[in-house]
């Protein structure tokens, strides 16, 4: 009788020791790391339909929908370097949803973004690739250009 009650202690030890163990492994961290290198790359993807575009002539409408889809592809760099800026606002009237809206904005200095393709995705669509390092990013970040906060207090234009 004795050795059953050592071999249930045992039993409940052991998985006790088990649960313990498998405990420590247990992490709220995501499994796979977001890690930078300093070689990574930030990428923007702007879109842009031709027949979208105001212009006197098919070529005028095309090049319109170029400089579209860059404007939309340094506008998502923005977006993943400096966030996006959300308001909302709403209306209620006996209870009752009368009105609501939201408003986005995106503002940041996008410096050293490389052009990695500028192509037709469709015969009335373009789509623009832009890239940015992670070193470029840090400068943009870290140390804003004080040449351009200088030019600003001296009274320049840019």
């Amino acid at each position: 009788m004795n050795q059953m009650k050592y071999v249930k202690h045992y039993r409940h030890s052991a998985l006790l020791m088990v649960l313990v163990l498998m405990a420590g492994c247990v992490t709220n961290e995501y499994p796979y790391s977001a890690s930078v290198g300093i070689n990574d790359r930030v990428v923007g993807v702007g879109y842009a339909v031709i027949n979208a575009q105001p212009g006197n002539s098919p070529e005028e409408k095309r090049l319109m929908a170029i400089k579209v889809s860059k404007l939309e592809a340094y506008k998502s760099l923005a977006e993943q370097l400096y966030g996006q800026y959300l308001e909302s606002r709403g209306s209620l009237r006996n209870l009752k949803m009368e009105e609501e809206a939201l408003v986005s904005r995106v503002e940041g200095l996008i410096v050293g973004a490389r052009v990695v393709s500028i192509k037709p995705i469709s015969t009335d669509s373009y789509e623009t690739i832009l890239e940015i390092g992670r070193s470029e990013i840090a400068g943009l970040i870290d140390e804003p250009d004080r040449s351009l906060e200088g030019n600003l207090i001296a009274g320049g234009s840019e």
